[in-house]
């Protein structure tokens, strides 16, 4: 025992006098000799100019300061990395069992530059040695990690993007824990961008399965993002559970930045909750305003495909339709009580000045073929300047092929069923239109117009048109196809009156003599139209003792009207009273002229006109009720398909 005993003493006095000569031992060789292995392992310079000093205990405290690591041979920059001190404490205890373990590290003054060339090489990818081994060794574990006055770069020349933030640990209050706090100014992507990060100690980052929280408030321009909560992997960007909220003047704005084809509304602000699953992310719990329109839903996007396909299932309970004009490159109104950006506005006074109704704008159908959609909207409500009840709405949009089906409207009383196809896989892109009217009551849609109730009765119709072009006037002034119209009920003279804003003593006069309460029977349009040009010819409207012919074109290539009404009185006494109309000029600014010098340019006659579509559409002025009973005959247009035949034969 007493051997053992002077043994271990001899042996602890070896080991203390040991670590006594080490102690005092110059340690640059070892500063050296690390530094030149890095820099053959990396094929980068790494530079240590100041000295290595080591404490030693059980664990010993490191410390080396001025480090310079060399950037990429392509960078202006001469460092990547720049370093005023680094220190370390390494457990020798740990580092027995073959664990390296790091209970303290801290970085004093980095400053980090991250870039891409013009090429897109970043400067972070490290060439390796090829006769190193594929796994040297597992990454220390750091139990603290610290940074006082960090500042990083980042810069990538082909995207327009530079930014330049501050960073560093800050001490929680009362013992708290240590938060990292980041603060960024620059541009992404050409778009100026502030970002301010509060999150968790940066040692959590490596800690699998642990939540990291984080707080964020990002500002493009005008727009604003906040994020809180929590991701569980977030080097990798996954594990989200996160709230957001995001409000801005236009979605747009943030297409560039994001890189994915936003569309163009007026200002919004949104809240939801984000969440992951692979390559899925989903929002659910959507709720917010665009414009003057509510909505809320769940939305996911599914990203590692070729494109990017966006699902969502969303719902309103009143919906602007004004509001969604942009996207086809209608200035959204500016009135009193709505919601529209600055350069909305601007637009808007811009489409007031033009001579022209109808956009001439390009619609970005170029943003179709970056995504897939497949996209359903419900709204209980919906304003406009028709009385639309309610919307139903489907959105697919597949290799760059849109189809918006079912597009439902209640209306009126009534409804209207449409479906759009728009083809962007061809040049110039080909769209297609079918509608279907059916029990719509004509009156409560000109009360929006302040007309009066009696102006007409129920409509019912049908049509189909082919477009080509990038833009709405340019899909109108290549139209073919056609539109049939019936209704039935009403009074003839408020009708044209009112909507045309003539002077009523003139033109009643002029048109259905003394009379001003003109009853309509029945009245039936046929609108043909091929490239751009709708014919008018086939337009009848029947009262007790009138019939009103109408002829005429509206060519949507240069959006003049050139139409004449004229009416064929049924007792010829009444003759004398009766003038044609003639309605032409611009869509914008009609002039409407009535006298006897319209009829020169002739008039439609009722033999011409055919019966078989009136009878076709008379189903269309029922409900549905009214259709399972079997009801197919109208009695009111009856008579004017008996006038017809007549006239024919």
């Amino acid at each position: 025992m007493v051997i053992v005993k002077w043994f271990a003493i001899a042996f602890i006095t070896l080991a203390l006098l040991f670590l006594l000569l080490i102690s005092l031992m110059n340690w640059s060789w070892v500063r050296d000799i690390a530094a030149q292995q890095i820099s053959e392992i990396t094929g980068r310079q790494l530079t240590i100019n100041g000295e290595l000093n080591v404490n030693w205990s059980l664990i010993p405290h490191i410390s080396v300061k001025q480090i310079q690591f060399e950037n990429a041979a392509w960078s202006k920059h001469p460092n990547m990395l720049e370093l005023a001190a680094l220190d370390l404490r390494v457990d020798l205890i740990e580092l027995l069992k073959g664990r390296v373990v790091l209970p303290e590290v801290t970085f004093t003054k980095p400053r980090i530059l991250l870039e891409k060339s013009s090429e897109g090489v970043p400067n972070w990818e490290i060439q390796k040695d090829e006769a190193d081994p594929e796994d040297r060794t597992d990454f220390p574990i750091i139990e603290r990690l610290r940074i006082e006055d960090g500042r990083l770069g980042y810069l990538d020349v082909s995207t327009d993007t530079e930014l330049t933030a501050t960073f560093a640990t800050i001490k929680g209050q009362a013992g708290g824990e240590e938060s990292t706090e980041l603060q960024a100014k620059g541009k992404l992507n050409g778009c100026p961008l502030i970002i301010q990060l509060n999150a968790g100690p940066l040692v959590v980052l490596r800690k699998e399965n642990v939540p990291y929280p984080l707080a964020l408030d990002l500002q493009a321009g005008k727009t604003t993002i906040k994020v809180e909560g929590a991701l569980v992997q977030p080097l990798q960007f996954k594990g989200l559970d996160l709230h957001f909220a995001v409000q801005g003047p236009n979605p747009e704005h943030l297409s560039q930045m994001f890189g994915l084809p936003l569309p163009n509304l007026p200002p919004y602000q949104l809240t939801g909750e984000l969440s992951d699953q692979e390559n899925i992310w989903q929002i659910k719990k959507l709720d917010g305003q665009v414009g003057d329109s509510d909505i809320a839903g769940d939305i996911s996007v599914t990203l590692g495909e070729e494109r990017v396909f966006i699902a969502a299932d969303l719902t309103s309970k009143n919906i602007d339709l004004d509001d969604f004009g942009p996207i086809i490159g209608l200035a959204p109104d500016t009135g009193p009580g709505e919601t529209a950006s600055l350069a909305q506005e601007k637009e808007a006074k811009k489409e007031a000045a033009s001579p022209f109704v109808f956009p001439k704008e390009p619609i970005d159908f170029e943003s179709l073929k970056n995504i897939n959609v497949d996209i359903t909207l419900r709204s209980k409500h919906v304003e406009s300047k028709l009385p639309v009840d309610d919307l139903v709405m489907q959105v697919i949009i597949d290799d760059g092929h849109l189809i918006l089906a079912p597009l439902d409207f209640g209306v009126a009383t009534g409804s209207m069923h449409s479906r759009i196809e728009i083809d962007t896989r061809v040049q110039p892109v080909k769209s297609k239109i079918e509608t279907e009217i059916r029990h719509v009551r004509l009156s409560e849609i000109l009360n929006r117009f302040e007309i009066a109730d009696e102006s007409a009765g129920l409509v019912g119709g049908q049509g189909t048109f082919w477009f080509e072009g990038g833009s709405v006037a340019e899909m109108l002034a290549s139209a073919d196809g056609g539109l049939l119209l019936l209704m039935t009920g009403g009074q003839f003279d408020d009708l044209l009156v009112e909507l045309a804003g003539l002077d009523i003593g003139e033109t009643l006069v002029a048109l259905v003599g003394d009379e001003t309460d003109a009853k309509i029977n029945c009245a039936f349009v046929d609108l043909p139209t091929k490239n751009g040009v709708m014919d008018v010819s086939s337009f009848i409207v029947d009262t007790p003792d009138t019939v009103f012919l109408g002829k005429g074109s509206i060519d949507f290539n240069n959006e003049q009207l050139d139409l004449i009404i004229d009416p064929k009185p049924k007792d010829l006494s009444l003759f004398s009273a009766r003038a044609p109309l003639h309605i032409e000029g611009s869509l914008k600014e009609p002039t409407f002229t009535p006298g006897a010098s319209a009829i020169l340019r002739g008039a439609a006659s009722l033999a011409l006109l055919p019966s078989a579509p009136i009878v076709s559409l008379f189903s269309l002025l029922q409900d549905e009720q009214e259709e399972q009973a079997g009801n197919d005959e109208n009695i009111h247009c009856s008579g004017l398909v008996d006038s017809i035949n007549e006239a024919r034969e």
